[in-house]
């Protein structure tokens, strides 16, 4: 199955779009706050749906909001993750996860930039799920999923096929973290200020 396949099997489950693109201009400071291009699934999940929290856990900024703003969180998720020293080999587990500078080819790991890790989402789990462009097209694939523990587990897929398997239930940001919601995908939009509520609705009937 191709990732246009995935692509496609994402956008079935989630239905009809919510939001309009977002301009050009606010795709571009994402990408400059990121120093690299992001994937254009990614692109076309957030222009349709974000911001918005997905089946209670997963939360998608989207560029230009004032707030859940995308281009003020990759940056800011950047520079905290930069501030770790991760030129040792403290950090790494070797039985619980897959050290990324061994996909990328680096003596340490770096998050922004075509070399490194790049932010695309998080979760009110502790998760973060990285975009490697450096890696991209290759065969060591381009998803990286941070648990929340230190532990980086490698995704040899597009990022819709990673998003396809988080919301089917698959173990996709390390061992056993897999959670199933049967029915529908939940939607909780983002509220854009304090007089702004939380609304819910769901996708379609997924037959589960």
């Amino acid at each position: 199955m191709t990732g246009e396949d995935h692509l496609a099997k994402v956008l079935a489950m989630l239905g009809e779009p919510i939001t309009e693109p977002a301009p050009a201009a606010d795709w571009q400071r994402a990408e400059t706050a990121a120093g690299a291009a992001l994937p254009e699934d990614y692109r076309i999940i957030v222009d349709r749906y974000a911001p918005v929290r997905l089946n209670h856990h997963l939360y998608l900024p989207r560029p230009g909001r004032a707030r859940w703003n995308l281009e003020n969180w990759i940056q800011e998720t950047i520079t905290a993750w930069n501030d770790v020293d991760w030129s040792g080999d403290d950090w790494y587990d070797d039985e619980a996860g897959v050290d990324p500078r061994l996909v990328l080819g680096s003596d340490t790991l770096v998050f922004g930039g075509p070399g490194g890790l790049i932010p695309l989402l998080g979760s009110d789990r502790g998760e973060t799920v990285f975009f490697a462009p450096a890696a991209a097209g290759g065969a060591d694939g381009q998803i990286f999923a941070e648990g929340g523990d230190g532990d980086f587990h490698h995704h040899p897929m597009p990022f819709a096929q990673w998003l396809y398997g988080y919301l089917t239930g698959a173990s996709m940001t390390g061992p056993y973290s897999g959670i199933l919601y049967e029915g529908p995908v939940q939607f909780a939009s983002l509220p854009d200020g304090p007089g702004d509520p939380e609304r819910i609705h769901y996708g379609p009937d997924r037959g589960m």
